[in-house]
């Protein structure tokens, strides 16, 4: 038997060998200079928001290298970024017979850094062992008519990933020149041996030492292996170091001494310095604009000191009131920059004339006092902000440093306002700030400048007016207002003994004050001792400097004075001043400055509140056939310790939890259905804050229940509604199908326009008086429902759309062009015109105020974001004080927010002081991704003529408001009302029994004619049948025959009564009832006889009658005694309802007695209604 055997052995696989080490070399321009630096060294920079060194000086990212300049005038150049680089990328293969060439083409090129290598480089035999193996390549240049090989790369070794090397060459001193990469190894033909060749890319090098005067630069070298994309960096700074007073300690906040107002430069974030510093900075700021002294540098150092005044944190410290940490990296408007820089210490900027300066919301003293007496007329006009205006709640975004300079936001809240006004919040934005204790003061400033300061005062003064600038506080002494005399003027004056112009009320013992205008030009207040009369007061000392009729005002403990602060002054309007004053509080800034207290680490667990979920929300994430969806949630306060419980429950079942320290947790894997996601707080000790719920359904929404659409002019609005539950995130897609309706459904995608998504839609460009059609149906990431049908018209009242579109056409270019008063061309248009380059051309002839004149202008303009052409003709005549002017314009302009172009003739008149104009424009402007083309006239009268050899009419003309057509043809019109002079026809009307015809005297002849509602006519012939469901007549009916339910008739009525009636009595006998109708009479006969016999008292002693219920309605002639009498019976029934009785009565006038004999009988006939006689 025998036996087998062998042997076995592993492959050698060897680790790769080679391994690239890439640098990423970056100069970041940090901005203008000069800085201070950065904060920390390596500390203050963050590659992809990691800092390289931690806080204790741990190394986190390795292989970083910086060097700063801080951006002065004479800095030296960054040491080792010597050269101008431009990196171009090739990421092609090199093969053996296929070199790959490329061309540069600047001319500053100095050399060229090669950056090649391998794809992959390893050789395996054939018992799969592994091992080195190389290849070789030439990096070449074109020169005098051939390739040069200028350096060979030779790369040995192992690798499995793809391996790079740099190579740098001189560059030719010819540009521009080519460059090319050869293969000399030959390609691999097996899978065992891979050795692909790769040109990434090349860099052209500049050499040029570039030093960046006044720009704050970082080089940075970053190991670019540790990164898979090219890393984020950021650096902690302290920025620009601008004019500070040279008194003025910038690090302890601190002023020593008086500053004479010399500067030095020194690094602040107090932002009053920088504010001064970009207004008055030649280089950045308005410095060349102002001058150096545009800025009252006396103002903004009382501001600077308010600002670095210590206040409360809110944690238990303090802080400089205002400070600012701010980057602007955006050219915007300068004053909108100011503004935002200015906001930070509740400023105002405003140039008062002189000089720039700031008007800031804080406490001062009164610089002015205004009474009755002062104001022209003796009235103070008063207006409060709207309730709307005063908001209950402020969210105040702010950047923490404390969390990656990340913004967050600042809820402050007043719970009485919210209580009394409801919630009304407001969201804004605190520039450069980086405090929280600072957020919460612009809040808390806001609210309360909202709630305090709600008056507004408006009053006009004479020379008192120059007492007075922006931002001054001023007193308000209203005997109006106060009811009482708190201001006048001084009548005389003794001593201390002061006579006023009108008696003042001063109770016993009540402490009063006395305010005057002292010689030094500022109010004085002294105490008031004595009241012995009631104009007259006395002083606790002499009012030094008082004046006869000067302006005083009285302050007592029962009433004080008001304060307010001036917004603006207008005029001199013919000596007149108007001032209009916002109401100030002083006691406003220690309730704000007070107000911040922030829970820090409790030393207790039972000493936090966990803060409640706000505006928990659902967001929707489409997951292929599953539903995924994401939870969003804000807390009033940021607490880091604070994570979050969130569930999703269904039926009252829980089917997903989780936690999360982040704002939004995503669910997965959910599918359709309602489902309930509660959110609550839990901090680090395991306590809970209150849980919030909001529902959630997910699914495809049900269709609108009902589309609203409002019919405006030349346009509709569609707003759709769901009555069934709504799913989150659910908004509806509008297809339309313009005047056609779509019948079948399954067409509407192939046939209507898509318009869009939204919760409405405004379609407009539509045609007044037609009906449209339009296709809505529900949508969201998870399904859409069916289609509804939605029509409108579009309104047709002529008016309204005239005035629509006279809105727009004068909103736009053209017509603000046609209506506006023709600019003329002045000296100073001429010279601005000619600074801009514009080709002029003028001829003019003066003799003193007359003038006589033609001129042109052509100007150009043209930037990398704007092109501008204007042509302007002008030909102009002044003769005393009249003028005439023609101005023919032609403008075409084109920058990023759209283009327009206009051509206008303008002719005006200025006659007896009054102007007059008339023109035309042409022009067509972008709107949005559209053009809009118009065509405009402006005149009084315009008159279209035709016809030849002088013979000359007007078809159409517009005059006075009216337009007048001598002959139209109209293809459809849709007329609101209409006037017709003569008569209106048909087309085929021939004078009798073909078409239609309208006169003018009511006329009118009609084929076929179908009236709905009523027609009221006094007389007509009807040849042929008259058909209607119900009517009736109120006179004679004559008819040779009637067929029909026409009247009532009860054949063979009989009834009889026979007995003895006593004397002197009323006797009644009821006969028959009859049903009332709504008609205005009822017309009942009884067409035989009524027989009375055997009465036995004499003619003269009885009566007989016919009632209707119980009234007389018809009188029978008395019966000769003895005998018997017979009489119709006719009475008319009234209209109504229910039923009327018809009885005979007689009665007796005598004591004596007599026998009756009753007997009626024959057929009773009533027009209309059948079964309504009814036999008693």
């Amino acid at each position: 038997m025998g036996k087998g055997g062998g042997s076995a052995s592993t492959p050698t696989v060897i680790p790769d060998n080679l391994k690239n080490k890439q640098f990423l070399r970056v100069v970041d321009l940090i901005g203008e200079g000069q800085i201070e630096g950065p904060v920390g060294g390596l500390k203050g920079i963050r590659i992809n928001d990691t800092p390289v060194e931690s806080s204790t000086g741990t190394v986190n990212i390795k292989g970083v290298t910086v060097e700063w300049k801080a951006g002065t005038q004479a800095q030296e150049p960054l040491v080792g970024f010597d050269d101008i680089e431009n990196e171009e990328s090739v990421g092609v293969a090199v093969k053996f017979d296929e070199p790959v060439t490329r061309t540069v083409s600047d001319v500053d090129v100095d050399r060229i850094r090669f950056t090649v290598g391998v794809s992959q480089l390893v050789y395996t035999d054939d018992q799969g062992n592994q091992g080195n193996t190389a290849v070789n390549m030439s990096l070449q240049l074109f020169e005098n008519g051939s390739w040069v090989t200028k350096k060979v790369v030779d790369i040995s070794g192992k690798t499995t990933a793809t391996y790079l090397e740099s190579h740098i060459i001189d560059a030719p001193s010819v540009k521009p020149f080519q460059i090319r990469v050869v293969r000399n190894t030959a390609d691999s033909t097996s899978d065992r041996l891979l050795n692909g060749t790769v040109w990434s890319s090349y860099t052209e090098l500049t050499s040029a030492r570039l030093s960046y005067p006044n720009s704050a630069v970082v080089g940075i070298v970053i190991d670019r292996s540790q990164f898979a994309e090219t890393p984020t960096r950021t650096y902690h700074i302290r920025g620009l170091m601008v004019k500070v007073p040279d008194n003025y300690d910038p690090v302890t906040r601190t002023y020593t001494g008086i500053w004479t107002g010399n500067f030095k430069i020194a690094y602040t974030n107090n932002p009053a310095w920088i504010f001064y510093d970009i207004v008055t900075n030649d280089r950045y700021g308005m410095g060349k604009r102002l001058g150096s002294f545009g800025v009252n540098k006396f103002d903004m150092y009382a501001i600077a000191q308010y600002c670095d005044a210590m206040v409360p944190d809110g944690f238990g410290g303090e802080e400089p009131r205002f400070t600012l940490n701010a980057y602007i990296t955006e050219q915007r408007k300068a004053y909108d920059v100011l503004a935002d820089l200015a906001s930070v210490f509740r400023a105002m900027p405003v140039w008062n004339g002189l000089e720039y300066t700031c008007i800031q919301d804080r406490p001062t003293d009164k610089e002015w006092t205004y009474t009755n007496a002062s104001v022209i007329g003796g009235k103070f006009s008063r207006s409060s902000s709207a309730l709307k205006a005063r908001h209950t709640a402020i969210e105040v975004s702010w950047i923490n440093p404390d969390n990656g300079w990340k913004s967050e936001v600042e809820y402050v809240a007043d719970d009485e306002l919210i209580q009394r006004f409801g919630y009304n919040v407001s969201k804004v934005t605190a520039f450069g700030c980086t405090s929280r204790g600072q957020a919460h003061r612009v809040g808390k400033w806001i609210l309360e400048t909202e709630k305090l300061e709600t008056k507004t005062i408006k009053f006009s003064v004479a020379m008192e007016g120059l007492n007075s600038m922006p931002g001054d506080i001023i007193e308000i002494a209203d005997n109006d207002h106060a009811v009482a005399k708190v201001g006048g003027r001084v009548v005389s004056f003794s001593g201390t003994r002061i006579t006023l112009d009108a008696p003042v009320e001063i109770a016993t013992g009540e402490v009063a004050s006395f305010s005057y205008l002292s010689a030094n030009g500022r109010f004085e207040k002294i105490a008031i001792s004595g009241h012995p009369e009631p104009d007259v007061i006395i002083l606790g000392s002499v009012p030094n400097g008082l004046q006869k009729w000067g302006v005083f005002s009285v302050s007592k403990s029962s009433l004080s004075t008001q304060l307010y602060r001036v917004s603006t002054i207008a005029g001199p309007d013919e000596g007149i001043y108007s001032i209009i004053a916002v109401q100030h509080e002083p006691q406003k800034e220690a309730i704000v400055d007070e107000g911040a207290n922030f829970e820090g680490i409790p030393s207790t667990g039972a000493s936090v509140r966990v803060p409640g979920i706000e505006k928990l929300r659902i967001a929707s994430v489409p997951d292929s056939t599953l539903m995924q969806a994401r939870a969003l949630w804000e807390t009033a306060t940021i607490n880091r310790s604070i994570t979050f419980d969130v569930r999703v429950l269904r039926d009252g079942r829980e089917v997903s939890s989780g936690n999360t320290s982040e704002f939004q947790y995503d669910f997965n894997g959910l599918e359709s259905g309602a489902y309930e996601v509660a959110v609550r707080g839990r901090d680090m000790r395991g306590m809970l804050g209150d849980e919030s719920a909001v529902d959630m359904i997910i699914g495809a929404p049900a269709a609108p229940s009902r589309v609203d659409i409002i019919e405006g002019f030349l346009q509709l609005t569609l707003t759709p509604h769901i009555t069934a539950p709504q799913t989150f995130a659910t908004q509806f897609e509008f297809w339309f199908a313009g005047e056609t309706p779509i019948p079948n459904i399954n067409d509407i995608e192939t046939t209507a326009t898509r318009l869009g998504r939204g919760t409405f839609w405004v379609k407009d460009a539509l045609k007044a008086a037609h009906k449209y059609y339009f296709y809505i149906r529900s949508v969201n990431e998870w399904g859409k429902s069916e289609f509804i049908e939605a029509a409108g018209t579009p309104s047709a009242d002529a008016g309204g759309i005239l005035d629509t579109i006279l809105d727009d056409f004068l909103q736009s270019n053209a017509g603000q062009q046609l209506t506006g008063q023709i600019e003329t061309i002045s000296d100073a248009v001429i010279e601005n015109a000619i600074a801009n380059d514009a080709d002029i051309y003028r001829r003019r002839l003066v003799d003193g105020k007359n003038s006589a004149s033609i001129t042109e202008i052509r100007q150009v303009a043209l930037d990398t974001n704007s092109a501008f052409a204007e042509f302007k003709q002008e030909v102009q005549v002044t003769l005393d004080d009249q003028q005439a002017i023609i101005q023919t314009k032609a403008t075409t302009m084109f920058d990023s927010t759209g283009g327009s172009a206009t051509y206008s003739v303008n002719a005006g008149i200025t006659y007896n002081g009054n102007y007059y104009d008339a023109g035309m424009v042409i022009g067509l402007e972008t709107s949005g991704s559209t053009v809009k083309s118009q065509i405009g006239f402006n005149a009084d009268a315009f008159i279209l003529t035709s016809g030849l050899n002088g013979a000359k009419y007007s078809p159409f003309a517009v005059v006075n408001g009216q337009v007048f057509i001598r002959e139209a043809i109209i293809a459809d019109a849709s007329i609101t009302n209409a006037k017709i002079g003569g008569y209106i026809q048909s087309n085929d009307w021939n004078g009798s029994d073909i078409g239609w015809h309208i006169n003018k005297n009511g006329n009118a002849t009609f084929n076929n004619v179908t009236v709905r509602g009523t027609v009221y006519a006094t007389a007509g012939t009807f040849s042929g049948r008259i058909e209607s469901q119900d009517g009736y007549f109120g006179g004679t009916v004559y008819a040779n025959k009637i067929e029909g339910d026409v009247l009532d008739l009860y054949p063979n009525f009989s009834k009889q009564y026979s007995g003895t009636l006593a004397g002197n009595t009323t006797n009644d006998f009821p006969l028959f009832t009859i049903k009332r109708e709504a008609l205005t009479k009822r017309v009942v006969a009884i067409g035989r006889s009524v027989l009375f016999a055997s009465l036995r008292v004499p003619q003269a002693n009885h009566s007989i009658y016919i009632l209707v219920d119980g009234n007389i309605a018809q009188t029978i002639t008395p019966i000769s005694s003895p005998g018997s009498n017979e009489s119709d019976i006719d009475v008319t029934i009234a209209s109504g309802s229910g039923t009327s009785l018809i009885s005979i009565r007689i009665k007796l006038l005598g004591a004596q007695q007599s026998t009756y004999t009753i007997s009626c009988s024959g057929e009773i006939f009533m027009l209309k209604k059948s079964d309504s006689i009814k036999p008693v």
